[in-house]
């Protein structure tokens, strides 16, 4: 690729990102934010429209001069399909959203399972899928280990072992992104901190073990096999133990898992979501030094962070999507 095309693309990135805020523009205050000419945000503003990517809306308000004309993205450029499978203490859940690009939900559905089967996924996935064409990104969150698309550990035991990824791509051959359920809460909750550049996301659930997803730099890390957070695998207690201390005493298990995280890991902050422990107000851990606790934060609804942290990853991939079409383009 020449330099030429190369600069066109990337400065086509950079307005796209603007508009992916889901805010109004007009041309000069793009101009301004990515410090491109006027002439060139013209013909960058005209392929976006061309291409439907953006809507002209109207002119703002003149104050004396002539009126700025008003450009927004078109939230039905694509739809985002994000699914989570959630485990309950009697069975199994598929919570599916079909959202455009504000993350608004266009349908809904949640079904219950008593076994949480993989077809089960699929039929629902392909329910929606038919439903509306305009669906170019499916984003799943799975309650064990995922690399590669293959599912390893999982609390949906039928789901360990399978290649889900090459189960959907046979026919679905758009953008899919599967990934832990914790690691996507932990990108939630880094939305919600954005300053925060090192902090850690820990769920405990009433059902099966506990759940770690750390954010290094201000980006997901997974580790070697997208093994990293999995607290449970920690050599104190056995799987047995953990499940009696997480009916007796949760909050010392809890406590022993935090406290090396902090010592491996160091987290300017951790977010914390227990199913079985109320309150964290009087939550210690001694045996940190005090200049090196981080600062924790009780979180109470992990569902909300999971779909934002879906919204999130689906958004960036969508803009990785979108640089990659214009270098084939250019």
């Amino acid at each position: 690729m020449s330099k030429v095309k190369d600069l066109k693309y990337m400065n086509i990135q950079k307005v796209r990102q603007c508009f992916y805020d889901g805010n109004i523009w007009t041309k000069t205050q793009l101009s301004d934010v990515t410090q491109l000419s006027l002439s060139s945000m013209t013909n960058i503003l005209q392929e976006l429209l061309k291409n439907q990517e953006i809507f002209f809306i109207g002119e703002n308000a003149s104050t004396g001069g002539r009126k700025s004309k008003q450009y927004v993205l078109n939230k039905d450029y694509r739809h985002i399909l994000k699914m989570i499978l959630k485990r309950q203490i009697n069975g199994y859940e598929f919570i599916c959203q079909n959202v455009n690009l504000f993350n608004q939900v266009i349908s809904s559905q949640t079904v219950s399972s008593l076994y949480g089967q993989v077809d089960e996924l699929i039929l629902l996935m392909k329910k929606f899928l038919s439903a509306d064409s305009s669906i170019t990104m499916i984003c799943l969150s799975i309650p064990g280990v995922c690399h590669d698309g293959y599912i390893d550990v999982c609390d949906f035991e039928l789901f360990e072992n399978v290649n889900l990824l090459e189960m959907i791509r046979d026919f679905y051959k758009n953008q899919i992104i599967l990934e832990n359920d914790v690691n996507i809460a932990s990108i939630g909750f880094y939305h919600q901190y954005p300053k925060c550049q090192h902090l850690a996301f820990v769920y405990q659930p009433a059902v099966q073990y506990i759940g770690c997803g750390m954010i290094i730099n201000g980006k997901l890390y997974n580790g070697f096999t997208h093994f990293a957070g999995e607290l449970r695998y920690l050599p104190f207690y056995t799987s047995e133990q953990q499940n009696q201390m997480l009916e007796t005493q949760p909050k010392e298990l809890l406590e022993k898992q935090l406290s090396t995280l902090c010592c491996v890991f160091n987290p300017e902050m951790i977010g914390i979501c227990s199913d079985v422990i109320d309150c964290l107000d009087d939550f210690h851990l001694n045996t940190i030094p005090f200049k090196h606790r981080p600062r924790m934060i009780h979180v109470k609804n992990m569902g909300s962070l999971i779909e934002d942290g879906l919204y999130q990853m689906s958004i960036q991939k969508i803009l990785e999507e979108e640089k990659n079409d214009d270098k084939e383009l250019y």
